[in-house]
């Protein structure tokens, strides 16, 4: 990314539209549509079921390599956010004891959100402007990168628009970065950020930005290319 003035408009907010629909999550999007698509339904009895073997419904759901992602999720305290999400529920969505469909997704979008702040507090999300001044770049040049796919921003957990910090961590080489986002070409930011950021089999075990610090380029362009084709 260069410092080249361009003909944009000076402005933080991803002018793509695919960044403005990171209201919803992709893998409670996913999820949903799961639910929906199963002839059997899934079992959310809290009485009855244990969260395992519910965790166990939902993984036989998903591609073996988008597990590691789901439990990502369900990790950040789904039985806190599910039991709360039902004492609160009324009318169509309180079933004497189940946590419906969309409890269920309201308790994910619930975690991100909150998983959104820890971010931005620890610095691993940063808005526009501490961005920009890291990569000593112009507002011009952000918006292009932007345009581009080489760079991508999530909405944050009061709506605002912020972008992940590895891009200007030194520790890591910005431009191979940036390839790996042009792959990952229209998907949503957050759906980027999980590729970056969650491990997956394909690696070994390790996320793609870990599997780059090992020089692993070609496998990480390679789920990069096949998470963009999902």
């Amino acid at each position: 990314m260069s410092n080249t003035h361009r003909n944009h408009s000076t402005t933080d907010q991803p002018t793509c539209e695919a960044e403005d629909a990171e209201s919803a999550s992709p893998l409670a999007e996913q999820l949903a549509a799961t639910l929906t698509a199963s002839a059997t339904g899934l079992r959310f009895n809290i009485a009855q079921d244990t969260f395992q073997e519910a965790y166990a419904s939902l993984l036989d759901a998903v591609p073996r390599d988008d597990r590691p992602a789901l439990l990502a999720q369900m990790r950040r305290d789904l039985d806190i956010v599910a039991e709360r999400e039902l004492s609160l529920a009324s009318g169509s969505d309180t079933q004497a004891g189940h946590v419906s469909t969309r409890q269920f997704m309201r308790g994910l979008e619930e975690q991100e959100r909150q998983q959104r702040e820890k971010d931005v507090a620890s610095h691993s999300l940063l808005s526009g402007p501490e961005l920009r001044a890291r990569l000593a770049v112009t507002p011009q040049a952000l918006s292009a990168a932007l345009k581009a796919r080489r760079l991508f921003a999530l909405r944050g957990a009061s709506g605002e628009y912020v972008y992940p910090a590895f891009f200007a961590d030194p520790r890591h080489d910005r431009h191979t970065l940036e390839k790996v986002s042009k792959i990952l070409g229209d998907l949503p930011g957050a759906a980027k950020w999980d590729f970056f950021t969650v491990p997956r089999l394909s690696l070994g075990g390790k996320s793609p930005l870990q599997a780059l610090a090992k020089g692993k380029l070609d496998a990480v362009m390679a789920a990069a290319r096949a998470c963009a084709d999902e």
